[in-house]
C-alpha cells in the first residue's frame, strides 16, 4: 500500500494522496516493508496449516499408545502384586 510522502498516510491505489494531494512515496523501505510483512504473513499462515494438519494426524496415533500403555501399565501393576503377594507368603 503506498503511503503519501508529504504527511505519511495511507494512499491506497490513489494517484495523489486524499487527505493533502501530494504523490506518493518513492521510498523503497516502504515498499520493502510492505513485501515483507505480505511474506511474513504468508509464512505464518501456512506455518499454521501444517501445524493442523500434524495435530489431526498425528491425534489418533497418540491416542492409540496411550491406550497401549495404560494397557501395559495395569498388567505391571498385576503382576507386581503377585509377585509381592508370593513374597509375603514366603516370608510367613
Amino acid at each position: 500500500m503506498a503511503k503519501c510522502s508529504t504527511c505519511g498516510k495511507a494512499m491506497g491505489s490513489a494517484k495523489t494522496c486524499p487527505h493533502c494531494g501530494s504523490g506518493p512515496s518513492k521510498s523503497v523501505l516502504n515498499s520493502g516493508v510492505d513485501s515483507v510483512a505480505r511474506a511474513t504473513g504468508t509464512v505464518l499462515v501456512k506455518g499454521i496449516e501444517v501445524t493442523d494438519k500434524i495435530v489431526r494426524e498425528a491425534t489418533p496415533v497418540v491416542k492409540e499408545v496411550l491406550r497401549e500403555g495404560k494397557k501395559g501399565l495395569s498388567k505391571a501393576k498385576s503382576e507386581t502384586l503377585k509377585v509381592a503377594k508370593s513374597l509375603k507368603d514366603e516370608g510367613k
